[in-house]
């Protein structure tokens, strides 16, 4: 449920759990570099994993308050992680041509 404008109540739940979120966001990260045959410095692995947990971060948020089975917001979680340097890449991407615009 939604906290009706209320910022303390929606942190409070993600100190409760929504924090595993960006566990999960970053072992989605984990075990794709695990099944790549990429050869990454431990700095980029580091990097990528954080990435996917603030990506797992990102999309509690956006689910919070959804009626969805649990399991299916874990997998979300997961799969953002998994694909969270693209999407920063992507985003990166757009703002950098978006400033250069200006």
């Amino acid at each position: 449920m939604i906290p009706d404008n209320n910022l303390d109540e929606l942190l409070q739940q993600f100190k409760k759990g929504g924090w595993i979120m960006a566990i999960l966001g970053g072992a989605g990260m984990l075990a794709r570099l695990i099944l790549t045959d990429a050869k990454y410095d431990t700095w980029i692995w580091i990097r990528k994993i954080i990435a996917g947990g603030i990506t797992g971060i990102i999309c509690y948020f956006a689910l919070y308050g959804l009626e969805v089975d649990p399991i299916y917001k874990s997998v979300m979680c997961s799969m953002s992680g998994a694909i969270a340097p693209e999407l920063f890449e992507i985003l990166r991407t757009k703002l950098i041509k978006k400033l250069s615009n200006i």
